[in-house]
Parts: C-alpha cells; sequence; structure tokens
C-alpha cells in the first residue's frame, strides 16, 4: 500500500524559528488598540481621586453608586475597584488592597498586556501564547475566582 499524497488533516506551515498565534492585520491593530485603551484606563485611574472611604471613586465618572449598596448596602465583587487602581496609579498599595484587593492582579495583568500586546502586534504573532482564546478564558477564570473569593470574604467579616 502506498502512503497518501495529500494528507487528511493540513499541518500549518509556519517560519522557521516562529511561535506563538498568528495574527491578521486586523487582529495586530486590535491589538495596538487594546493597548492604548489599557493604557487611557490606567490614566482615567490617575486622574480620579480615590475616596478614602474605599469606594465610589467611579461616581466622579457621572456613573450611579453600587446598586448593591444602595438596595441591600452590601459591597459588590466590584465594589472599591476604581478606588484601588486610582490608589495603585499613586503608588499606594495599602489603601488600595483595602479598597478592593482583587483589583491589585487585574491591574498587574493590565499593565502586563500592555507591552505584551505591543510585542504581539509588532511580531504580527501572540508572543509565547498558542492559542489567546484559551490563554483569556484560564485569566479571566482565574481574575473572576480571585474576586469572588475576596468578595466571600468580605460579606463573612461585614
Amino acid at each position: 500500500m502506498f502512503p497518501p499524497l495529500i494528507s487528511p488533516v493540513p499541518t500549518p506551515v509556519s517560519p522557521p524559528g516562529s511561535s506563538g498565534f498568528p495574527l491578521t492585520p486586523v487582529s495586530r491593530w486590535l491589538f495596538a488598540g487594546l493597548s492604548l485603551l489599557l493604557l487611557l484606563v490606567f490614566g482615567v485611574a490617575r486622574w480620579l481621586e480615590p475616596q478614602p472611604r474605599g469606594f465610589g471613586t467611579h461616581q466622579q465618572l457621572g456613573l450611579p453608586p453600587c446598586t448593591t449598596r444602595v438596595l441591600w448596602n452590601l459591597p459588590c465583587p466590584a465594589c472599591g475597584m476604581t478606588t484601588s487602581f486610582a490608589n495603585l496609579t499613586r503608588g499606594r498599595l495599602i489603601p488600595a488592597a483595602r479598597a478592593n484587593l482583587s483589583a491589585i492582579p487585574l491591574a498587574l495583568v493590565c499593565l502586563g498586556a500592555i507591552p505584551w500586546l505591543w510585542v504581539s502586534a509588532w511580531r504580527g504573532r501572540c508572543w509565547r501564547v498558542g492559542d489567546p482564546l484559551v490563554a483569556f478564558f484560564w485569566l479571566l477564570l482565574a481574575l473572576m475566582g480571585l474576586a469572588i473569593l475576596e468578595w466571600g470574604l468580605r460579606l463573612s467579616f461585614a
């Protein structure tokens, strides 16, 4: 029996030495735009004045107060995140942790994502990431798990 001339499953051909998920030209622009959006988030956080009570900083942007605080006088998982980001941009780690501890890993991920997005957009491939959707899913799951765990601890000690 002769081996088939055409493989039933095509194998992707990539240049030698390249690794990571390939990006289309549109994806490269989206990565660059997302990095600028993250820079804007940090810029707005720096511009806002953090509330000393640990939450409510987002109201300076014209947003309403937290619904769970208004209705049930309980914090939601995101309560204090804006205040935490505003404190982090000023180097105030303790007030940031008091406002919302789970915002610190989120801010670190966002901060690390900026150069990663630039490098990936420049190279045309996701830097050191084989499947960006799987990586994003696990990262999101971990951050949400931390936020819910921290929220549960805040509720149990309130």
